[in-house]
């Protein structure tokens, strides 16, 4: 297999990823000559030896195929409590594990949105986002650099979430267990598309109408999942209903305005905008950053103007 076509087909793994002692469950594919051949079969102990020994060699990556990349982030959450724990990890791998991570327990919420044991992993999964966030500023830069740039509903929900916990602690508005609720709303923020047409959720084109009206009320539909699960607060349910409101009582579903909007809602509603025109749609291209803090700063009426002005900072000082 030529080089241009497994690239088609297979992903590149950094031998960081891999944590030593672990049960890989995908098969592991080696570069030899341009060239990918099977190194190790699923289900077999990748040991600490086997790693430097592939760096003794000059690998660098293994190969996985592209469709076990479910499989790939499963293996991931199931070793992300000792990666971040190990400080001889770099911030970067540490970055990479809880992003896929969290990428893995939203696709499984969507596919899943009434099974309460995954609704136990998300707040799992922000609780180890919250802590890593916290643990310095480097902590947020690094998932920026690995924040997905393609916009897919799980990916999505992922930034809004890493967003929303940065822009809280920012704030200094919150206590420890509040920030966690609002990083819970905010993962769980586009949970009631689980319950819209794929068709109208996936549709490249303009919606029509009736379409659309379907749409905006996924806000709504969001809430009802959550409160049937039984396992979501109502602080962090306020995010779920009112990420879609705007300042200026323009926005769903209820046309709230100003401070009307919880400050879960305002801070939702800044952060998912800003996912939304920084990554690329099949109708629009990703905007940069400073392009899209300039078009929301343009558009500030619909927005806490101080909030924006924070977020922005956020964002754009390094």
């Amino acid at each position: 297999m030529n080089e241009l076509r497994y690239d088609l087909y297979y992903i590149p793994v950094s031998l960081k990823k891999f944590r030593p002692d672990s049960l890989v469950n995908f098969n592991l594919y080696m570069k030899v000559k341009n060239r990918l051949v099977l190194y190790r079969d699923k289900n077999i102990v990748i040991t600490g030896k086997d790693i430097e020994n592939l760096k003794a060699n000059g690998v660098e990556s293994l190969y996985i195929k592209k469709e076990d990349r479910k499989k790939y982030r499963e293996y991931l959450e199931k070793n992300l409590e000792g990666i971040l724990k190990n400080p001889e990890v770099e911030l970067s791998v540490k970055a990479t594990y809880l992003y896929e991570s969290a990428v893995n327990v939203v696709e499984d919420i969507f596919k899943h949105p009434k099974r309460g044991e995954i609704i136990k992993r998300s707040k799992k999964i922000v609780n180890h986002t919250v802590d890593f966030i916290l643990s310095g500023p480097d902590a947020f830069v690094n998932l920026l650099q690995i924040r997905a740039h393609d916009y897919y509903t799980f990916t999505h929900s992922v930034n809004v979430c890493t967003f929303a916990i940065a822009l809280g602690n920012k704030i200094s508005a919150f206590d420890d267990k509040t920030l966690r609720e609002l990083g819970v709303g905010a993962l769980l923020h586009d949970l009631g598309k689980s319950m819209v047409d794929s068709k109208i959720i996936n549709k490249p084109s303009k919606l029509t109408p009736a379409e659309w009206e379907e749409m905006k009320k996924h806000p709504k539909y969001g809430v009802m999942l959550a409160k049937e699960s039984g396992l979501v607060s109502e602080q962090s349910m306020l995010i779920i209903g009112q990420h879609h409101e705007k300042y200026n009582g323009t926005g769903y579903p209820k046309g709230l305005k100003g401070k009307q909007i919880s400050l879960f809602g305002r801070i939702g509603t800044i952060v998912d905008v800003f996912d939304a025109i920084t990554t690329t749609r099949s109708y629009s291209k990703a905007k940069e950053p400073i392009e899209a803090a300039k078009f929301m700063l343009e558009h500030k009426e619909g927005f806490d103007e101080k909030l924006l002005f924070s977020f922005i900072e956020l964002i754009t000082v390094k």
